[in-house]
């Protein structure tokens, strides 16, 4: 197979040894230099371009010959998937991460809505546009302490808890003078029983399985428990029920790899808190297993072709139709700037 990573950043080598190892090949593009075309034809001409800036002119990227796209886009992810949209729905090239899926992930209030939507245990939520009666909202979000998240951001970054009143009023007096919108969420008591430090888990999705799991406990004076934020991590196994959640929630927000983050509340019951359509690839450090093997393997039994490709595939010549229907193009479009 020839596999497509789209990726705003250095792809991992866990990755990409995962790839090579199986015997495939692949190629990656910033989605930011790619220059998608809608034709006006009515009969499939729609094209995308690579204009890298190490190039003299854009070239021509040829859909077909790739198996797969793997979705890797962290900065600017709003604008990229437009990109993954094009490759996915209008060239046909298979994409574990639909466009829809990474928007939704990537926005937690729209997250949570579609948790609940889809019957999956997820935090009390409360959201306004404007909250013009702070209290009201933290009792309907379960009182103090209650959480305050930006609807975007990742590794622990637009994250607070606001433990009194005071605190509370004052900070989201200065989210919404600052036109930041944020949703407010009950806060969850998770304790690591020996630290008693905050915890919670991160689960790796890919297809119809739960990979890899671990346990993150948050560093000490930390409520957040990111990897990134220098929290701890151990290996761990899910329940029955916690492995449905994790699979159901990322096919509920239209992910088919996506790690998912789970709260265990004391003596209680467990929530799914958001998902994620970017992993990132500190839970491999923390286990010890790759598990891009496992994406690598569930993109094979996707694949059409279905092959595996011993060295890199050449991209096929410009045929006939395609070369007199860009001619064809390239006439309406002089005669267009003529009139």
């Amino acid at each position: 197979m020839k596999l497509l990573i789209l990726s705003t950043g250095t792809p991992s080598k866990h990755l990409i040894k995962a790839i090579t190892d199986a015997g495939h090949t692949y190629e990656v593009h910033d989605p930011r230099n790619l220059y998608l075309f809608i034709s006006e034809q009515v009969n499939g001409y729609d094209r995308i371009f690579n204009g890298s800036p190490d190039l003299e002119s854009p070239t021509r990227l040829f859909a077909a010959s790739f198996d797969a796209i793997i979705s890797r886009i962290g900065a600017d992810l709003p604008l990229c998937v437009s990109i993954l949209r094009h490759l996915n729905e209008n060239l046909k090239v298979y994409s574990l991460q639909t466009a829809i899926g990474l928007l939704v992930a990537h926005d937690k209030l729209w997250t949570s809505q579609v948790l609940s939507a889809s019957n999956i245990r997820t935090p009390l939520t409360v959201f306004a546009v404007r909250s013009n009666h702070v209290a009201f909202a933290i009792d309907k979000a379960g009182g103090l302490p209650v959480v305050a998240k930006q609807l975007t951001g990742s590794q622990g970054a637009g994250v607070s808890i606001l433990e009194t009143p005071l605190a509370a009023n004052t900070t989201m007096e200065s989210f919404y003078k600052a036109n930041i919108p944020v949703k407010l969420q009950r806060f969850v008591n998770a304790h690591n029983s020996s630290s008693g430090n905050p915890t919670d888990i991160r689960a790796i999705v890919v297809g119809n399985e739960v990979v890899s799991a671990m346990e993150r406990t948050a560093s000490q004076g930390d409520f957040r428990a990111n990897l990134s934020k220098g929290s701890n991590g151990r290996t761990i196994s899910l329940s029955s029920e916690e492995t449905a959640m994790c699979i159901k929630a990322a096919k509920a927000v239209g992910l088919e790899f996506a790690g998912v983050d789970l709260i265990r509340e004391k003596l209680s019951q467990t929530y799914v808190t958001e998902v994620n359509g970017n992993p990132g690839t500190g839970i491999i450090d923390i286990t010890g297993y790759n598990h891009f093997i496992d994406l690598v393997k569930y993109i094979e039994s996707k694949s059409k072709k279905n092959e595996t490709v011993p060295a890199p595939v050449p991209l096929p010549e410009a045929t006939k139709d395609d070369l007199e229907q860009d001619n064809e193009e390239e006439a309406s479009l002089k005669n267009y700037q003529a009139l």
